[in-house]
C-alpha cells in the first residue's frame, strides 16, 4: 500500500524525466492493466487487443500487465522512470491518488464535453469522476455484492438465500453441519483492499459510517463495535475463517466448498473458470442482496467499478481521433465488446444502449437489484486513501484473529484514522 507521502513523491519525481510525445502516432500505445493476465479474463481481453490491432494497423499495441495488488506501486514507478504509460486500468477508489500526480488526462476535453454523457447514465460516470474532472472513463460497473451458492445451499436444505442477519447466521449453521470441513461463509481475513470493502459494507448495514463528508472520524460507535463483532464472531464460531482473500474466496466457491461471499459481478466468470464446468455452472451461482438486520432495512452493497484512464506529460491533450482515445472507445464504449465482456465473464456494461440489450438477462438483474442502495467507497475520497485504507484492515483483521477486542480494534480504528485525515476532525 502507498502512502500520501510516497505519491507525491513519485509525482514530483516524474518532472525530472524529459517530456515525450505520448500522442503521436508514430509511437507504440502502451497499456497497463491486471484483468488481461487473469486466467478467467485473459482469453477475452486478447482477443479483444486482438481486434483492435487489426483495425488500427497504424498503432503498435504494447499490452503489460501487473497483479492487481503491485498495479499502484508499479505505475508510479513506470511515471518516475519515464517507461511508456498512456493509457492505465484503475479501480475507481485509486482516482484520488493518482490524480495527485498531475500526469491524469481530463476526457471530456478528449471525447468533448458532455459526449460522454449522452452514452453513460451520470451515476456511472461519476465513478470516474475527481474535483469535477472526468480522470477516468468506467470500463465496467456494479457493486461488490453478495452471492450465494445454489448448490450449497440445497444440500444444506436452505431454500432461498437469506434476507436477513438473523436467517444468514442460521444458513451458515446448517452448511456447517452439512459439510463440516466447510467454510460456510468465505468472509475477507487478509489483504487490506479487501477487508475494507467487507467492513464498510457490515458497517453500514448495522447503521454506522467511518467519517462523514467534512473528514470526522464516526467508526467509533455502538454500530461500529456491533458490526467488528458480529464480524468476529463468524470467525469464532467457525462460519467463517482466517486467512481468506477474495482469490480464496472464489476458489472455494467454484467447488462448493462456500456458500456465500462478496465479489464483484465478475463473479460469475471466475466460477465458470475456477470449476472447470464453464457456464454448466452459471445455474449455482446466485446474486443475492447484503442481509439486513431487521427485515424492510435497505441492503447494502458496495459501489465498484474498473477505470480506463489516460496519463500523459500535463500539457498535451489527445483527441479523440489518438491511438489511446481510439483504444478506450474500443473497450469501453463499444457495445460488441461491453455485451462480449459480460457474455463472457460477467463484467456489467456501462454504456446505456449495451445495458438496454441485456436486461432479460436473470444475472445482470438479479445483481442490479440487490445493489440498488450501493455506496461508494468512503475512503476512496480522502487522498491519502491508501494509507486509510491499511488502517482499517489492519484493525479488522487485528480482530479477525483474536489479538483485540471488537471495541479495542475499533478505538484503535478511530484514533489512527484521525491523525491520519486530511482535514481536520471535527464537524
Amino acid at each position: 500500500m502507498l502512502t500520501r507521502r510516497q505519491f507525491t513523491q513519485a509525482a514530483a519525481a516524474t518532472s525530472l524525466v524529459g517530456s515525450r510525445n505520448l500522442w503521436a502516432q508514430s509511437k507504440p500505445l502502451t497499456y497497463v492493466g491486471w484483468s488481461q493476465d487473469e486466467a478467467a479474463s485473459k482469453p477475452t481481453l486478447d482477443a479483444m487487443f486482438e481486434t483492435y490491432r487489426k483495425a488500427n494497423a497504424d498503432t503498435k499495441l504494447e499490452v503489460i500487465g501487473f497483479p492487481w495488488a503491485q498495479m499502484q506501486q508499479n505505475i508510479l514507478l513506470r511515471m518516475r522512470s519515464g517507461q511508456p504509460l498512456d493509457v492505465v486500468q484503475l479501480a475507481e477508489r485509486w482516482l484520488p491518488q493518482f490524480a495527485t500526480t498531475g500526469k491524469m488526462v481530463d476526457l471530456e476535453a478528449v471525447y468533448g464535453k458532455g459526449q460522454l454523457a449522452k452514452q453513460m447514465s451520470g451515476g456511472v460516470l461519476s465513478l470516474g469522476e475527481y474535483k469535477g474532472k472526468q480522470l477516468g472513463i468506467p470500463w465496467t460497473a456494479g457493486s461488490i455484492g453478495m452471492v450465494a451458492n445454489a448448490k450449497v445451499l440445497k444440500d444444506a436444505g436452505i431454500a432461498a438465500p437469506p434476507k436477513t442477519i438473523d436467517a444468514f447466521i442460521e444458513a451458515l449453521k446448517a452448511i456447517k453441519k452439512s459439510q463440516p470441513q466447510s467454510v460456510p461463509y468465505a468472509m475477507s481475513t487478509k489483504n487490506n483492499n479487501s477487508m475494507s470493502p467487507d467492513f464498510q459494507v457490515w458497517l453500514w448495514t448495522f447503521g454506522g459510517r467511518l467519517f462523514n463528508e467534512k473528514g470526522r472520524v464516526l467508526v467509533n460507535s455502538a454500530a461500529g463495535v456491533r458490526a467488528l463483532g458480529f464480524m468476529t464472531d463468524l470467525v469464532r464460531d467457525g462460519l467463517a475463517a482466517k486467512d481468506i482473500d477474495r482469490p480464496d474466496a472464489r476458489r472455494m466457491y467454484a467447488q462448493n466448498q462456500t456458500g456465500f461471499y462478496q465479489d464483484a459481478p465478475l463473479a460469475r466468470g471466475f466460477a465458470r473458470n475456477n470449476s472447470g464446468k464453464g457456464v454448466d455452472f452459471d445455474q449455482f451461482v446466485l446474486p443475492m442482496a447484503t442481509p439486513v438486520v431487521r427485515a424492510g432495512d435497505a441492503p447494502q452493497a458496495f459501489a465498484w467499478g474498473h477505470l480506463l484512464s489516460m496519463m500523459g506529460d500535463g500539457k498535451s491533450v489527445p483527441n479523440a481521433q489518438s491511438p489511446q482515445a481510439r483504444f478506450v472507445s474500443h473497450l469501453a464504449l463499444s457495445d460488441e465488446s461491453q455485451i462480449k465482456y459480460f457474455k463472457e465473464q460477467g463484467l456489467f456494461p456501462v454504456t446505456n444502449s449495451a445495458l438496454s440489450k441485456l436486461m432479460t438477462d436473470s444475472y445482470l438483474t438479479g445483481w442490479v437489484k440487490g445493489s440498488v442502495h450501493a455506496a461508494r467507497d468512503e475512503i476512496s475520497m480522502w487522498p491519502n486513501s491508501a494509507e486509510l485504507s491499511t488502517i482499517v484492515g489492519e484493525e479488522v483483521q487485528g480482530a479477525l484473529l483474536g489479538q483485540k477486542s471488537a471495541q479495542a480494534a475499533i478505538e484503535s480504528m478511530d484514533k489512527r484514522l484521525q491523525a491520519k485525515m486530511v482535514l481536520p476532525a471535527k464537524s
